[in-house]
């Protein structure tokens, strides 16, 4: 295989100035299932599952990827689903701007 043919691997391929260490567009780096699971854990323990896609849109595809849906990955991660909606759901009600009342 001559050089012009070659398959460049975009993972390992030197970035223009030379470094291979800068960040990637694309899929996140790669997250083994215990360090997903121990995140969402953490982000459970600190209040912060509510618009998680939002916030850490990594851990949310690669907790997709490997569990099926995120709702699958926070209940593997030893959490209870829909006391995480009802709850995210009160703190959206809470937050939520209140309309002025209409006048006719």
């Amino acid at each position: 295989m001559n050089a012009a043919n070659a398959v460049i691997d975009p993972l390992t391929a030197p970035s223009r100035d030379g470094e291979n260490d800068r960040p990637r567009l694309g899929r996140p780096l790669l997250m083994t299932p215990a360090q997903v699971l121990e995140r969402i854990a953490s982000l459970a323990r600190e209040g912060n599952l509510f618009r998680v896609h939002h916030v850490e849109p990594g851990l949310y595809a690669r907790a997709r990827r490997q569990f099926g849906s995120w709702a699958a990955a926070v209940k593997a991660a030893g959490l209870d689903y829909s006391e995480a909606l009802d709850a995210a759901r009160r703190r959206s009600l809470q937050t939520r701007r209140q309309r002025p009342p209409a006048t006719d």
